[in-house]
């Protein structure tokens, strides 16, 4: 059940008017919140804010690491080998 934005009380379903303050409801307004968690949980900043707020910020960043690595394609992942290797060929003729 979902609350009222202005005055915080229950939503019943299919109710289009808040029983205490007499807002209507506006599915455009639930729509865009919606869309804006969401926006804000895929973001990098989003995702800064959980790993820090973790409890295990190590075990946080791993599973934000993995997410991340799921969500690329397999040209992506190559990409991003060929500089890593690239890097650690560098590194190791420097030294």
């Amino acid at each position: 059940m979902s609350k009222c934005t202005t005055c915080g009380a229950d939503r019943l379903p299919g109710a289009t008017v808040c029983p205490v303050c007499g807002r209507f409801y506006s599915k455009i307004i639930e729509l865009i919140a919606a869309e804006e968690a969401d926006e804000e949980r895929r973001s990098w900043r989003g995702r800064l804010k959980r790993i820090v707020g973790a409890d295990d910020v190590k075990a946080a960043l791993k599973n934000e690491v993995k997410v991340a690595i799921a969500g690329l394609n397999t040209k992506a992942r190559f990409t991003l080998f060929v500089i890593f290797v690239f890097v650690f060929a560098l590194v190791v003729t420097v030294l």
